[in-house]
């Protein structure tokens, strides 16, 4: 259909500009340049004065059309009438007088519960006018905003359309209401239109929704086809497939606008009449229980009685139009006269179940399907106490993947929370580029030596078919867990300890020399700490040396030297503690493997191998791809069948080793 705008409301500005400067100021200065001293004649002068009056008229002129078309105004236009039930019709706002940003708002504030109003689109356009002045040159931009609106009635009769508030920032335009008449369509038995979903269904399942256009004529006859679909607006569905070129389409208007489904077409006897049925599907996915009243979905068609000689431009309206099959956007030839007719389907029920409580498992983490398995990979199976183990869950399954999360690792008797260190907070998946499945990356690590296998972990979901839940287990995994040893901080760093009263040390005078020489320990044993009450002992005299005021100036200023010094020396000498005691257990450690140097190689190997645990242990955010391979190289040759007493180290893994060690930093090391 056409689109013939009609006038209903204020008529359009010409244009809005965009600042008003003070125009009376433009005229003085002219007049004033006019009447210059300097010899005119009579008729030279009468001149002058003429011109700057003219030039000062057509300035004010113009500043008070500018201020006036500051003034919001609108201009309402709709489609030419004959409006169908049904069909929707474009209400086209021209709004003038507001600035290009921000993007007004449009609503319409009321109508009919008959009637749905949605807001299509809003645009602007912008255009920049120059003209002179004298010697100055004025620009003008002039902004103008279309806003469209898409009316659909369900019932025929009037219905009143808005009223319409503009805003922008401060701005605030309303907009009467309008009237609009809408006719009813003639229904035909030649046409159908079905909905088909399952009467109940559970939260975040894929829902499978059909729609069928039935249709008994001739479809190359059918010049456009609108079928309203926004009765399903409220759910969320599915990425639609996207059409085949060439193939069939079904266009479903919805609020975001007209969409084109990849359809299926075939031919259908019933009752005698063969029809052509087009069938399209969506995935809803319901997201929350309750019980839904689906309005029934309708559909309109354009009837062409007769065609038009001349050929049809390939850019129609959107519509079947003489080629149901291979075009999606309409024939080619154009329409002399046609007929509307109209096909409505039944209102449905939608139930959307809550998940059952009873016999939920612990595991069940929201997944609805079937068919789903859990595969579970360790990097390393054999391990020391503390150490971590990175598992990699792979899930499958045939439901909501995209939206599976992870149940706690401990559900269903899967890690004990007691011999693992299970990780914390919700773990977010990655689903696999080529569609199988969702991966998960999670870190735990063992607590107890005694632990020999990686339990099996438990992931369920829901069987919507079934109605009921499914568990599905991974399969376990052998580990070998070796006991951890770890260097306290108290073998590093060793504090001297107070003599007994029988030590004879004490009676020794070098070694109460060598004692005097260390650092000394303050007591405040015998010392009178009784408060002074005599004023005369407190306070110095007037003759007092201290009292002179250079001798004051003197020991404050050294005094704050003093300080300051002080505070440099501590800010450099100010390490953390915690950084102390890494580094003093990295060193310790180097050296417990340049001593294995001299043992047999079993045990310099084993010796070698505590080590590096140790000592990255102590510094875990390092990376360990080096320290790793060489702990499982020493392990190899620490448990290697056979024993030689005389086999020593090899040189290059000891080096290695070092510099292993060498590479680990405490963070924020100021060593």
């Amino acid at each position: 259909m056409p689109m013939n705008l009609q006038v209903n409301n204020e008529p359009k500005a010409n244009f809005v500009a965009m600042s008003t400067p003070a125009r009376p100021a433009i005229a003085i200065a002219t007049c004033a340049k006019a009447w210059s001293p300097r010899r005119l004649t009579l008729a030279a002068a009468q001149s002058v004065l003429l011109r700057s009056l003219l030039t000062s008229t057509m300035v004010l002129l113009w500043w008070a059309t500018s201020a006036a078309a500051q003034d919001v105004n609108v201009q309402v236009a709709t489609e030419e009438p004959p409006h169908y039930v049904g069909v929707s019709v474009i209400v086209q706002l021209t709004v003038d007088g507001l600035e290009a940003d921000p993007q007004p708002q449009c609503v319409a504030e009321s109508s009919s519960p008959d009637v749905r109003v949605r807001l299509a689109g809003i645009s602007p356009r912008i255009v920049q006018r120059m003209f002179q002045s004298g010697t100055q040159i004025r620009r003008i931009q002039q902004v103008t905003h279309t806003i469209q609106f898409r009316v659909t009635a369900n019932q025929p009769g009037d219905y009143e359309i808005g009223p319409f508030v503009i805003t922008q920032g401060n701005t605030e335009k309303r907009v009467d209401a309008i009237t609009m008449s809408f006719a009813e369509v003639p229904t035909t038995d030649d046409m159908r239109i079905q909905l088909q979903l399952p009467e109940s269904a559970y939260p975040d399942q894929r829902v499978p929704v059909t729609i069928q256009w039935w249709f008994a004529g001739d479809t190359d006859n059918v010049n456009q086809l609108r079928i309203d679909g926004t009765m399903l607006d409220e759910f969320r569905f599915a990425p639609d497939r996207t059409p085949e070129r060439g193939g069939s389409r079904l266009p479903i208007e919805t609020e975001e606008g007209t969409i084109a489904l990849a359809a299926t077409a075939e031919r259908k006897t019933v009752d005698g009449t063969e029809f052509t049925v087009v069938s399209a599907q969506r995935t809803l996915i319901p997201n929350r229980p309750g019980t839904y009243e689906i309005a029934p979905i309708t559909a309109t068609i354009q009837w062409v009685t007769q065609w038009d000689q001349r050929r049809r431009s390939p850019f129609g309206d959107f519509g079947i139009g003489g080629s149901l099959l291979e075009e999606a956007f309409g024939g080619r030839r154009r329409p002399a006269k046609v007929e509307l007719f109209r096909a409505e389907g039944e209102p449905l029920t939608f139930e959307v179940k809550p998940f059952p409580s009873q016999g939920r498992p612990e595991s069940f983490s929201g997944a609805v399907g079937n068919g789903f398995s859990l595969d579970v990979s360790a990097d390393r199976t054999v391990v020391r106490v503390g150490d971590p183990i990175r598992l990699t869950l792979h899930l499958r399954g045939d439901g909501n993947i995209e939206g599976a999360t992870l149940p706690p690792l401990s559900a269903d008797g899967g890690l004990d929370p007691g011999h693992f260190r299970l990780p914390e907070g919700d773990v977010t998946g990655v689903l696999q580029d080529d569609q199988d499945g969702k991966q998960f990356v999670v870190s735990v690590r063992v607590l107890d030596e005694s632990i020999n296998e990686i339990p099996s972990i438990a992931y369920s979901w829901f069987d919507a078919e079934k109605e009921r839940y499914q568990t599905t287990r991974s399969e376990p995994i052998a580990l070998r867990v070796m006991p951890a040893q770890v260097v306290g901080a108290d073998a590093v760093v060793s504090s001297q300890s107070a003599p007994s009263p029988n030590d004879t040390v004490a009676n020794d005078p070098t070694a109460q020399s060598a004692r005097s020489s260390g650092p000394r320990s303050f007591s405040l044993s015998g010392a009178d700490l009784a408060i002074e009450r005599d004023p005369q002992r407190l306070l110095t005299g007037s003759t007092s040396l201290l009292a002179r005021p250079s001798l004051q100036v003197a020991g404050y200023a050294l005094g704050s030297l003093c300080l300051i010094v002080a505070l440099v020396d501590r800010k450099r000498r100010q390490v953390d503690p915690a950084i102390r005691q890494a580094s003093a257990v990295v060193r310790t450690q180097r050296g417990r493997i340049a001593a294995a140097e001299r043992l047999p190689e079993k045990q310099a190997a084993k010796q070698i191998a505590e080590a590096l645990r140790v000592a990255h242990l102590e510094i875990p955010e390092t990376d360990r791809s080096a320290i790793q391979p060489i702990i499982a190289e020493c392990e190899a040759i620490a448990y290697k069948p056979g024993d030689d007493a005389d086999a020593r180290i090899s040189p290059d893994l000891l080096g290695r080793a070092l510099a292993a060690i060498d590479s680990l930093k405490p963070s924020h090391s100021t060593a």
